[in-house]
């Protein structure tokens, strides 16, 4: 099992990419769809009922809570690009799992509050003579 984590805003879209290997651990499987796998997204450890579903004609911006999207990238045989978007502040786990394999992938996500939005830069002053 291989696990990753990052931090995440909430309400942005999560891009990450699994790397599903053949029994070897060195060469890549190719052709997977969302037949061939499992997925389970967990928020604060409670399991959620959303769909695994194929992102292959689906854009960024068209990523919506309530699906997790994967599909092979295009040219790119045997990586993968996996896609949702975390509607809540809190630790977001996906698990996905390749039977054939058997292989089984972790990714953690501490999604928080995004920060306000802070004036920055130089600020210009006059001070008459």
């Amino acid at each position: 099992m291989i696990v990753y984590g990052r931090l995440i805003p909430i309400n942005r879209v999560v891009l990450d990419q699994a790397d599903i290997f053949a029994p070897d651990d060195f060469t890549r499987v190719t052709g997977l769809t969302v037949a061939d796998l499992t997925a389970t997204l967990f928020y604060n450890n409670a399991a959620q009922p959303w769909t695994f579903t194929s992102g292959a004609t689906v854009m960024d911006a068209q990523v919506a809570a309530g699906s997790v999207y994967f599909n092979e990238i295009t040219g790119q045989p045997g990586f993968y690009s996996v896609r949702f978007r975390p509607n809540a502040v809190g630790f977001w786990r996906l698990c996905l799992g390749y039977a054939a394999g058997p292989r089984a992938l972790a990714f953690g996500y501490d999604v928080v509050q995004e920060p306000p939005l802070v004036a920055s830069g130089l600020k210009s002053s006059f001070v008459p003579l």
